[in-house]
This record gives structure tokens, C-alpha cells and sequence, in this order.
């Protein structure tokens, strides 16, 4: 287990050092495809799964102090990968009702075992489903996972479906100083960009909260 824990430590200092000498942003989509295939392997590996959900604690507890989100709260997780990380976390903090989505099929299915793992299948409701068509007007927060695709589509049609008081969480990577990449810049077009919080410790992420524009 301690083995295991220096592996993922490592992992995250030496994503940091990549960021410093490379343009993060010529290499977010291999970092995204990274993960994803990370996560394809971690769900088997039951210590690994318990490792990762501990390293993505502190990010999950940052975004329930940015968006101030309460077991009250119907929340929609886009993106959830073969580890719902992010719905099990909250589950297990506030208890709040969570539907995840993913437009890739195994990746459900790889979700759906670990819910059951955690005996969570009846809290949390997982769905096939693509991001940039699925209904979000009956929803109090979104979360958006780093790489989700079609990334500007899903990010328009959220801005126009939202209802009014509607928060989003935006995960992007960032620059070494912890700032937008233009390549995001057009968020502010289409939201009001209410706060940006540095997750440093989750190797130059952003997660960003975002508004509806009246």
C-alpha cells in the first residue's frame, strides 16, 4: 500500500515538472487520454482504487467550499470515466443526488462495477449518454470533467440549457502560474466566470465556477 502511494505521488511531481518545460496545452489531450486509460486500470486494482479516490479528496472538499454545494443539490457529473471519483466523494461527503455521465460505453459498464464495489448503485445513477445533447435544465450543479468530448459543444449547450441559478464546475488544465489558457478564454463569452481555484496538488488543474448569463 505505502508502494503504491509513492507511485501516484510521483506521478503528480513529475506531471508538474512536465508542465514547467512543455506547453501544457499542446499536451492536454495526451494528458486527458492518460488518465482515461489510467482509470481503465485502476478500477481493477482494488488498492489502487481506494489510493486514488484519496488523492482526489482534497479537490472534491475545495469544490464543495467554491460552489457551496450541499445534499440539497441535484448534481449532474459529465465525464465520470470508469471511476466516479467525483460522484463518490460527494456521496459520501454530503449525500447529495448525483446522476454521472459518459459518452464512452466501457467506461459505464467499468463504473457501474466499481458503484458496486462501494455499494453505491442505488445512490448514485450512471448513464451512456452524450454531454453536448443530454437534458441539464433540471440540475442545481454541473460538473465537468477534464477532457470531456466534444468540449465546446457541451460547454454551449450547457450555457443555453442551464436553469438561472445553476452553478457549473469546469475542470481545465492550467498554466505553470496557475491561469487560464487562451484556448478558454471564450468561457467568458458564454459564462459569467464567477471564481477560478488553482488544484495544484492535482497537477495544474483548474476547476473553475461558472454562471449563467442573464
Amino acid at each position: 500500500m505505502k508502494n503504491y502511494k509513492i507511485m501516484i505521488k510521483l506521478s503528480y511531481f513529475i506531471l508538474g515538472k512536465i508542465s514547467i518545460k512543455f506547453n501544457v496545452e499542446k499536451l492536454k489531450k495526451f494528458v486527458d487520454l492518460g488518465f482515461i486509460i489510467i482509470e481503465k486500470i485502476v478500477v481493477k486494482l482494488n488498492k489502487l482504487l481506494l489510493i486514488y479516490l484519496d488523492f482526489n479528496e482534497k479537490m472534491i472538499e475545495n469544490e464543495i467550499n467554491l460552489a457551496k454545494i450541499s445534499k440539497n443539490d441535484k448534481i449532474l457529473h459529465i465525464g465520470c470515466g470508469s471511476i466516479p471519483a467525483t460522484s463518490i466523494l460527494l456521496t459520501k461527503k454530503i449525500g447529495a443526488n448525483i446522476t454521472a455521465i459518459d459518452n464512452d460505453f466501457y467506461s459505464v459498464k467499468q463504473a457501474l462495477v466499481c458503484l458496486s464495489k462501494f455499494k453505491f448503485l442505488n445512490k448514485i445513477q450512471i448513464k451512456h449518454a452524450e454531454a453536448d445533447t443530454f437534458p441539464v435544465d433540471m440540475f442545481d450543479l454541473i460538473i465537468i470533467s477534464q477532457g470531456v468530448t466534444p468540449y465546446y459543444e457541451t460547454l454551449k449547450h450547457i450555457a443555453k440549457s442551464i436553469k438561472p441559478n445553476s452553478r457549473v464546475i469546469f475542470r481545465t488544465s492550467s498554466t505553470r502560474n496557475g491561469n487560464l489558457f487562451e484556448s478558454d478564454m471564450f468561457l467568458k463569452d458564454i459564462f459569467i466566470v464567477d471564481k477560478i481555484l488553482y488544484q495544484k496538488q492535482n497537477g495544474l488543474l483548474l476547476s473553475i465556477l461558472l454562471l449563467k448569463k442573464s
